[in-house]
């Protein structure tokens, strides 16, 4: 997961970004991180919380064969969900 870090491709905008490496494998992996404007461990839960249910939701539109690293903002928790979702599938359309 370092070289995620190291050799990715950059998405999104604040309040979240997508970090995506390709890695060759027959399975898409996930990494799911609150950033540090995250005051505490229940705010990150719940960030993190509401980020695998949106990958939970849309995973047949994840393409296979990448690493993707999620980062969230404390804003991102803050949205509707509506407009979290409507967020979420903005990124996603920009991968090709």
């Amino acid at each position: 997961m370092q070289e995620l870090f190291r050799q990715n491709r950059k998405m999104g905008r604040p309040p979240m970004r997508w970090l995506v490496r390709k890695n060759g494998l027959p399975f898409a992996s996930f990494l799911f991180c609150p950033d540090k404007t995250h005051k505490t461990a229940v705010e990150r839960n719940r960030s993190k919380r509401i980020l695998r249910e949106l990958v939970r939701k849309h995973l047949p539109a994840f393409p296979i064969g990448y690493d993707y690293a999620l980062l969230a903002q404390v804003g991102f928790a803050k949205l509707s969900k509506e407009d979290r979702e409507v967020f979420f599938l903005s990124v996603l359309k920009q991968f090709p």
